[in-house]
């Protein structure tokens, strides 16, 4: 990995993420008092001529935004609930790799719904065909909790960001995020 990004996990008012900014801006909005900083980097400093401050890691601020899921799924939506992996053959595979499968297949009633669409390869699609086959690497649910802002920073942050990072995002998101993503 290259050397890695300083960024800020934001969290708002009911202290659930829903950005993740540069160190620039976190210690901006803790310099104007528009966000209070919770953590900061154990090890990293930023340094002027004449001072050096710490670098925030994890910032509430008093929003109201959220990354609750609302709505019908969209296919990145898709991507990133199923982390990138074929439904049928568990496989890991970039974004232009996968295609979107109905479970229950649109000639046979099946809709764009969160319970009915999965990440599936190529290979599976083409020999799924019309058939109604049983997803094995996911399950096929409206997750409560989406944040993809995570899972792309998460390959850019150095471990220590990650293990703090880690403490305050939901359960269902904190898995490996070695999807193979570009």
């Amino acid at each position: 990995m290259r050397d890695p990004k300083l960024m800020c996990l934001v969290l708002n008012k009911m202290f659930m993420p829903f950005d993740i900014i540069p160190w620039q801006r976190a210690i901006t909005l803790e310099f104007l008092g528009r966000g209070l900083v919770l953590e900061y980097h154990p090890h990293r400093r930023i340094r002027s001529a004449r001072r050096s401050w710490q670098v925030p890691i994890v910032m509430k601020v008093n929003s109201i935004r959220t990354t609750m899921v609302e709505g019908p799924p969209t296919r990145m939506m898709i991507y990133y609930r199923d982390n990138f992996r074929c439904a049928y053959c568990g496989k890991t595979l970039k974004d232009n790799e996968l295609t979107i499968d109905h479970v229950v297949p649109k000639a046979k009633g099946g809709k764009w719904t969160w319970e009915n669409l999965v990440t599936c390869c190529r290979n599976c699609n083409l020999r799924k065909k019309e058939e109604i086959w049983v997803p094995v690497y996911t399950t096929p649910t409206k997750p409560k909790f989406l944040f993809p802002q995570y899972i792309k920073a998460s390959k850019s942050v150095d471990s220590e960001t990650i293990e703090v990072w880690q403490r305050y995002i939901p359960q269902g998101l904190v898995r490996s995020s070695s999807h193979g993503r570009a």
